[in-house]
């Protein structure tokens, strides 16, 4: 159960409620979660953000998506392990390839680009000594432009933040994840906090 209430019919404005719709129908965020954040006006103009940085930019919303459920799972967070976003899935992104996410390097699933985005990913996760590192960006900038590094390295960052606030409402517990995504249950978190 939430820590926090989610916002009730009568404090919704049209405009919470489209944000709510959208969500409905992207699959990400999830409408609980749109549900919760919208109950003030920086939480709503979070989701209004957050809606830019995934599904705007100059990076492949699904190759966003893969980095998103990598950080997730990293930090355990329930809600965020198990909801998928529709438009990724309508990009191609398949459970299997949220399943060899884990063993991202060894997999034919991904391309050279998106392996390194997931690498960022894992060591953005692992905290700022991993990522403050000259060849960090020197092999990121094999793959990526600045434009798509600085939108990689925003995206992480909102993931890594906000997934540990949202983990900590309580919206689906790690055990409810596992029991919704018994593969969650073998997954080795690269750092879990």
């Amino acid at each position: 159960m939430p820590r926090l209430r989610y916002i009730e019919e009568s404090e919704k404005t049209p405009h919470v409620r489209e944000l709510i719709e959208s969500a409905k129908r992207t699959g990400a965020p999830d409408p609980r979660v749109v549900s919760l954040m919208t109950r003030g006006k920086l939480g709503t103009a979070w989701v209004e953000y957050w809606n830019k940085l995934l599904y705007q930019g100059v990076l492949p919303h699904k190759l966003k998506e893969m980095c998103r459920i990598k950080i997730s799972v990293a930090h355990q967070c329930g809600y965020c392990s198990t909801v998928r976003s529709n438009v990724a899935k309508a990009e191609g992104l398949t459970e299997v390839m949220i399943g060899d996410l884990f063993d991202y390097a060894g997999s034919k699933h991904f391309t050279p680009r998106e392996k390194a985005a997931l690498h960022y990913a894992d060591l953005f996760k692992q905290g700022e000594r991993a990522i403050d590192r000259d060849e960090v960006y020197a092999d990121l900038a094999k793959h990526f432009s600045d434009e798509e590094i600085i939108e990689l390295g925003l995206f992480c960052a909102e993931v890594d933040g906000v997934g540990k606030f949202v983990k900590s409402l309580n919206v689906v517990s790690w055990e409810e994840a596992c029991e919704l995504n018994p593969s969650l249950k073998g997954a080795t978190p690269m750092a879990a906090e």
